[in-house]
């Protein structure tokens, strides 16, 4: 195969691509935190690949991308098949001769599909749409984030396998904790609620400074003492939005600053941090969570089921998918 003639350079960030929906699909793979774009290609690539191609370091960033390297799908320009940041200088590396288009998107699709969550709900779709991995940081909008976030923290205390035998650092930051929701998901999954409920370290804020604060000063420190792998900022934009607050815009830096140190802290403790808002209450600061966090996804009740739409994930395919749980109610309902 003549690698030359099809290896092109690409844009760098992925906002500046041209998205012809009537164009070829192909593969994106870009980071998930600068959006630095790294290869695009008719091929799907296995990510280890991209990741050996560059260093594991992102050109845009620096950061590892073992932890922020993400796979989408794209069009490709007309005529185009494969393009590469201009830092990848063995293109060819990431081309396999004599392999079908056909037969490595069959083999991408199969490798997509069985990526297993770190953190198991219980819920088999949900699981499967909603992958977590250790080193994420995962923003959850909507009312039934909250109840997922609950589910999810008694699941870290669980027992391995399937739970992980940690404690759990809640920061509630929208007053929405509820003990009888922890104790219920206890006693459905044997444990003892009391001792459940003390790995559940919690702490409250009641302004956006004491808020800020624990997330930038206190944080790690605590996830360090307890050794917990996952942590939980509920309702994050509640106090922030509050209408008490009189400098917006101070308001609005501290909390992107507080986004970006989630994320890093994430991939610094190699753990898995969830931040639920429950409402939209200012536009720049759900895009701000979107744009930061690993994984962003909204959920919303409907009817029986809920609707969970993954909007980020650095390897799995966004889109829609109706959940069900086993009593066939919502989420809400039935956490």
């Amino acid at each position: 195969m003549e690698t030359r003639s099809i290896i092109e350079p690409l844009q760098p960030k992925t906002w500046q691509l041209d998205q012809d929906q009537s164009s070829a699909q192909g593969f994106l793979y870009s980071c998930n935190l600068c959006d630095e774009t790294l290869v695009l290609s008719k091929l799907f690539i296995n990510p280890r690949k991209i990741q050996l191609a560059f260093s594991n370091i992102c050109p845009g960033c620096g950061f590892e991308l073992d932890k922020t390297l993400k796979v989408q799908a794209s069009t490709l320009p007309l005529g185009r098949r494969f393009l590469t940041n201009p830092v990848c200088k063995d293109p060819e590396q990431l081309i396999e001769p004599g392999e079908s288009f056909e037969a490595r998107l069959s083999r991408g699709s199969t490798l997509l599909r069985d990526v297993r969550s770190d953190l198991p709900s219980g819920i088999e779709l949900l699981d499967q749409t909603l992958v977590l991995r250790f080193g994420q940081l995962a923003t959850l909008q909507g009312e039934a984030s909250n109840a997922l976030s609950h589910l999810l923290s008694v699941r870290a205390v669980y027992p391995l396998p399937p739970g992980k035998d940690s404690d759990v650092v809640f920061v509630d930051g929208g007053n929405v904790f509820d003990t009888y929701t922890v104790s219920r998901h206890a006693f459905s999954l044997g444990l003892d609620e009391e001792r459940t409920k003390l790995r559940i370290h919690l702490s409250r804020a009641f302004t956006h400074h004491q808020l800020s604060g624990f997330i930038t000063e206190r944080l790690a420190g605590a996830i360090d003492q307890c050794d917990a792998r996952l942590a939980v900022v509920s309702d994050i934009t509640s106090l922030y939005c509050d209408p008490d607050v009189k400098e917006k815009r101070e308001a609005f830096d501290l909390f992107s600053k507080n986004i970006r140190s989630l994320a890093t802290l994430a991939e610094q403790r190699k753990m898995i941090i969830v931040v639920t808002n429950l409402q939209s209450r200012r536009q720049a600061m759900d895009d701000a969570l979107a744009r930061t966090a690993h994984v962003s996804a909204i959920l919303r009740d409907n009817g029986t089921h809920t609707q969970l739409t993954v909007t980020r994930h650095p390897f799995i395919p966004t889109g829609k998918t109706e959940i069900a749980t086993l009593d066939n109610q919502t989420l809400t309902r039935y956490l």
